[in-house]
């Protein structure tokens, strides 16, 4: 994923400053895909002096002044460029699958708490994706000039709900096969399962 692309598509939609994009990442492409403020703040330096975007610095009273950033012509031409571009296949990193991989070697208990963090931390994804997303979602569908991006926001949300779903429903299975299963027979579950 490309930093400056993803700041080429949010500021095309309204100027924005640096804290204001690290605010609309932290509750939109953050599920996918995060940056912290300094890595904006340096990105949005060199964009400019690409002449991807402008700036412009609104003076506030009372208020630091704010630096507000615009896409320019030649930014849209290099989003709509990128976004034509093949898309890069992921490399998979799941550093607790390595541990499953490795399961057997460890406790059986140590092993039982890693797959329950993980299936909280994507219970807590799945409940951020309802409480938090899913109501700016609906509420943009409502604003007008807003309602086509909505469907394409929501696309981005049901790929993340289904996949931490599918992850807390692996890990809900695996726990319940490590209850019936010791031993041996956790060597004879595995090969049945491989046959599925």
């Amino acid at each position: 994923m490309s930093l400056p692309h993803a700041l080429l598509g949010l500021i095309r939609y309204q100027p924005a400053t640096g804290y204001d994009l690290k605010n609309t990442f932290g509750k939109s492409i953050h599920f996918f895909w995060n940056a912290a403020l300094p890595h904006i703040y340096r990105t949005l330096k060199q964009m400019e002096g690409q002449g991807w975007i402008t700036s412009t610095v609104e003076h506030q009273d009372g208020k630091p002044s704010r630096k507000v950033y615009q896409v320019t012509k030649v930014g849209e031409k290099e989003l709509l460029r990128w976004l034509a571009e093949p898309t890069e296949m992921p490399e998979p990193r799941q550093q607790l699958l390595v541990k499953v991989f490795f399961g057997n070697q460890m406790p059986p208990d140590q092993f039982k708490n890693h797959l329950r963090e993980w299936r909280a931390h994507h219970l807590g994804l799945i409940k951020k994706y309802e409480e938090e997303v899913l109501p700016t979602i609906q509420h943009c569908s409502t604003v007008p000039g807003s309602s086509d991006e909505a469907y394409y926001w929501g696309l981005t949300l049901d790929f993340g709900r289904r996949q931490a779903r599918m992850v807390v429903d692996w890990c809900d299975r695996a726990l319940k096969d490590l209850e019936k299963v010791k031993g041996k027979k956790r060597k004879k579950l595995v090969r049945q399962d491989l046959q599925e």
